[in-house]
């Protein structure tokens, strides 16, 4: 599988019940203003991270800004996931994660993207830590 930028419909954690596995099973990791919940996939299907965005309603009233605020995590995932996958990859293990946005306010890009940084390096940590 070739690595890239990219985050492909097929890497988009869509599947009900492996979301309800996620919230019922998954560990969590919290970077605020964003909280990630994440578990190894039962079995492999050739796809390093299948991933999700989730921004409360409570939280953020307008649909136009969760939206917004979705969009932002989704890009600085897509353009800092490629050290995750790799590592995935050569361990052959694979996750399914969710990103839970959890601040009241709209925060810049750059403090997203800082955050989910954070959040992968952490991710790849904690793996090295299962696998050995």
């Amino acid at each position: 599988m070739e690595l890239n930028n990219k985050y492909a419909k097929n890497e988009k954690l869509k599947s009900k019940k492996a979301i309800d596995l996620l919230f019922s099973n998954g560990k969590s990791i919290n970077a605020f203003p964003i909280r990630v919940i994440y578990i190894s996939k039962p079995e492999l299907e050739g796809i390093p991270v299948n991933m999700g965005v989730t921004v409360s309603k409570k939280n953020i009233k307008l649909a136009v800004n969760r939206n917004l605020i979705k969009r932002r995590v989704r890009e600085a995932y897509r353009l800092n996931n490629n050290e995750l996958k790799t590592y995935l990859l050569n361990a052959n293990s694979e996750l399914n994660i969710m990103f839970i946005y959890t601040s009241k306010q709209i925060l810049p890009y750059k403090e997203i993207e800082d955050k989910i940084k954070v959040l992968l390096t952490r991710l790849i940590e904690l793996s090295e830590v299962v696998s050995e």
